[in-house]
């Protein structure tokens, strides 16, 4: 290895931790059902965990966007061990989302109303009264 990325590797921890830096949580806010997403920087943001099987550990306060004027938050609570790897987790008004789950709920939360409905569901239901 050449004196210069041995250099670059002492001021940026290379090595030490994967080439990752950013982990993308998804979760699902139980109050407004609408999906939401944030980054947790693994080299910034984690703290050293007072649980014996975690080495790290952050917490996260998403925001809800306030679409459809419900506003909440949703708290998230990430353990993680030696390596940066997500060990445990824990949601507090909400559901843990996968990325494809995640995906699935942002685009049935950007459907309108009117494409849930199926053509002529109105109609069956409520007939135009005859004179």
């Amino acid at each position: 290895m050449s004196f210069f990325k041995k250099l670059a590797q002492l001021f940026t921890g290379g090595g030490s931790v994967s080439n990752r830096r950013m982990l993308t949580i998804y979760v699902l806010s139980r109050r407004c059902n609408e999906p939401l997403s944030t980054d947790v920087d693994l080299l910034n943001t984690l703290s050293q965990a007072e649980e014996a099987d975690a080495t790290y550990y952050t917490r996260k306060v998403i925001q809800s966007s306030g679409a459809n004027r419900c506003f909440s938050q949703v708290e998230v609570e990430l353990w993680f061990n030696a390596s940066r790897n997500l060990s445990r987790h824990e949601v507090h008004g909400g559901k843990w989302l996968t990325e494809d789950e995640y995906n699935a709920e942002v685009e049935r939360f950007n459907r309108s109303p009117e494409e849930d409905d199926e053509p002529g569901e109105h109609e069956a239901q409520n007939p135009k009264p005859s004179n």
